[in-house]
């Protein structure tokens, strides 16, 4: 090969590497710590009733939208079993968390009977004697309402179509909100009571309540509803987008429960991720010394191949942790570890093969193309058994476990670039040169087969 080729990829490799850090350096981006390096917050939820996988992964998606509408960054929200786990990072405000995981309520649709400014002992009338009314507030207006029993659920509302809006004719903030198909017939039932003014709805307001508490009463203005609601009044934007997420969260398939709470402190993960680079850093270290006494000048290209591969894995692993709900966990840092062993098997293949073309009396000008030639496709080949390993461990484990898996087969891909454009033109490089040619122990190969001393 051309030594421009090589030259070209050998440099432009190292500077696509030396970019990709220093722009994650400069906009100080760094991966993403998960619950067990960074210390935080892990809330286990369990359902209140049997619930499908769908329900599950519905759940799921609610509580991360919802957390991520609090401004809690990096929520890692997964389903495991019949549980759905919630692990936030770096988050020291358990009250606030809590707040944004309060997702269990049903939003229900009630008829207002009667409304009076006040709190609840203030409330004056008698209830009527059918069954099902009770005095809930309504914080928003500061009124305490006597409302009917609930006419339908949340449920009639499509699954995630609620949305803030400023309407066209009045120029005020609303909500639109599509209907489901098989919810359509009973929000118009419930709006034809209201609009009418019957004895169910003589106030003609329907409330959407939750967890006990009226989000908002509006007075009903049409009998008959299309396909969608658009729900209108004195709305800030702030309310608006709160009646949004409530009426989305409706759409909640099954009640959950808070089932336990595990706080892991800063410090504890800060030991953990010393330990772990501790660890790391150590094993690295007597490694490349075995490394130097063994291969001697080679082993320039294994620390030198060493340094950029973790410069790309930890450019990859900033990308891949901030991009995607995959933090950096001592599970994946594990993984991380057990990759240095994979690349170094990699040299291992390569520089063996390099020293038994040494040994047959071939120069090192020669025998460095012939050994890429003749390793390649093992190498790959290992690295792809590697690779399905770990997609195959990713895709049918949970929890930490996906965490390991991931970085093993991000640091896998990193390995297999480094070899290609990085070791493979460096060596190729070096053995042109006067320093290792013609040198052949400067590999560790020692003299020639048939040679004599």
């Amino acid at each position: 090969m051309k030594r421009s080729a090589l030259w070209a990829s050998l440099l432009g490799f190292v500077a696509l590497v030396v970019t990709a850090l220093s722009i994650n350096l400069s906009l100080g981006n760094s991966p993403v710590l998960g619950l067990d390096l960074r210390g935080g917050l892990s809330v286990i939820y369990s359902t209140v009733e049997p619930a499908d996988e769908q329900d599950l992964e519905g759940v799921r998606d609610l509580m991360r939208a919802q957390l991520e509408d609090f401004g809690i960054a990096e929520p890692d929200v997964r389903v495991e079993g019949d549980n759905v786990i919630v692990d936030l990072p770096g988050v020291s405000d358990q009250e606030a968390a809590f707040d944004a995981l309060q997702v269990s309520g049903i939003v229900t649709l009630r008829p207002v009977i009667q409304c009076q400014v006040g709190s609840l002992d203030d409330l004056e009338a008698e209830p009527p004697s059918q069954d099902g009314t009770e005095l809930l507030p309504y914080p928003s207006d500061g009124q305490v309402c006597l409302v009917g029993p609930a006419g339908g659920t949340g449920e009639v509302f499509e699954r995630g179509s609620a949305s803030a809006a400023i309407s066209s004719q009045t120029g005020q903030w609303v909500v639109n909100v599509d209907l489901r198909a098989d919810g359509q017939v009973l929000w118009n039932s419930l709006a034809s009571e209201c609009f009418n003014g019957s004895a169910v709805c003589p106030s003609r307001q329907l409330a959407i309540v939750l967890d006990d508490v009226i989000q908002s009463a509006p007075t009903v203005q049409t009998p008959n509803f299309p396909g969608n609601v658009q729900i209108s009044g004195s709305f800030t934007e702030d309310e608006v987008r709160s009646l949004a997420q409530v009426l989305n969260r409706g759409a909640f398939p099954v009640q959950v429960e808070q089932e336990r709470v595990e706080t892991v402190s800063p410090t504890a993960g800060q030991d953990a991720l010393d330990a772990a680079i501790v660890s790391g850093l150590i094993g690295a270290a007597v490694m490349l010394i075995f490394m130097v006494f063994y291969y001697r000048k080679l082993s320039i290209v294994i620390i030198s191949g060493l340094l950029v591969w973790g410069v790309t894995v930890y450019s990859l692993a900033t990308f891949v942790s901030q991009a995607t709900n995959f933090a950096l966990t001592l599970a994946g840092a594990t993984g991380i570890i057990v990759a240095i062993g994979v690349t170094v098997d990699t040299y291992v293949v390569y520089f063996e093969r390099l020293k038994d073309e040494l040994r047959h009396g071939r120069t090192l000008r020669n025998a460095a193309p012939r050994s890429f030639r003749a390793t390649w496709r093992t190498i790959l080949s290992a690295d792809l058994v590697s690779l399905m390993a770990s997609l195959i461990l990713f895709s049918l484990s949970v929890g930490s476990v996906r965490g390991f898996a991931l970085y093993l087969g991000l640091t896998t891909i990193c390995d297999l670039l480094v070899f290609y454009f990085f070791t493979r033109p460096a060596v190729m490089l070096l053995a042109e040169t006067r320093w290792f040619n013609g040198d052949e122990s400067s590999a560790g190969a020692g003299q020639p087969i048939g040679a004599t001393s």
